[in-house]
């Protein structure tokens, strides 16, 4: 069983499939990319320019801070903004004040963004906890008691392991299809960037991929 089906048994019950700052209709497929900004987000935003479509962002503040010039440019394009934390910290190793404080940090930095980018700016951002909520995680309780919850997705393809594009993209097209089949969205969790800078070029070219099907672009939607 790989990360991302581990994630999803655990959590089934914390599945809430946004995309932004509303729900995600049924049979609509939402773009979400994590970890960013990085080398790969510049390219993947022509990508996505080219084909009218946008996404939502759930960005790193480590990463806005190292690569802000294309933070703001995620915001000057239309994507939405989420908070991905600070500094991708793993379950558990940070006390429920340290969380509290990465979350508050990377939304002042997407606000600093948005501001910049001249855009309006959803607050508070939707969030996505790195790695996803673990069974009894109490990030998960901080959030609510910021008035926040987790953004989940309703599949995630490892794209970290650097996958042949034409697997990748494969794959994306079956879970689509199979949310479509039971009239529910497909919220596929995509990964920009790394939280050591490193390239997504295979997710980078299975989106092309992927979006070079008319069918497949009619069905995307952001918030």
């Amino acid at each position: 069983m790989g990360w991302c089906a581990t994630v999803a048994r655990s959590v089934a019950r914390h599945l809430a499939v946004y995309s932004g700052s509303r729900m995600a209709e049924p049979g609509a497929v939402v773009l979400s990319f994590d970890d960013g900004p990085g080398p790969s987000t510049a390219e993947l935003l022509e990508v996505l320019r080219a084909h009218g479509v946008r996404a939502t962002f759930f960005m790193l503040g480590s990463n806005v801070e190292g690569w802000y010039a294309r933070a703001v440019r995620v915001a000057e394009e239309g994507h939405v903004l989420g908070n991905h934390g600070y500094s991708h910290a793993r379950p558990g190793s940070l006390d429920r004040d340290a969380f509290a404080r990465e979350i508050e940090r990377t939304d002042r930095l997407l606000a600093r963004v948005a501001r910049e980018a001249q855009v309006p700016f959803v607050s508070p951002p939707p969030v996505r906890l790195p790695y996803g909520p673990a069974a009894e995680d109490e990030r998960l309780t901080v959030l609510a008691s910021l008035g926040r919850a987790h953004v989940h997705w309703t599949a995630c393809f490892e794209d970290w392991e650097d996958p042949d594009p034409a697997v990748l993209v494969a794959r994306m097209r079956v879970h689509i299809e199979e949310q479509r089949a039971l009239a529910r969205p497909a919220v596929l969790d995509l990964h920009d960037a790394s939280r050591t800078g490193a390239r997504r070029g295979a997710t980078v070219e299975a989106v092309r991929r992927l979006l070079h099907d008319p069918v497949m672009r009619g069905l995307m939607t952001s918030a």
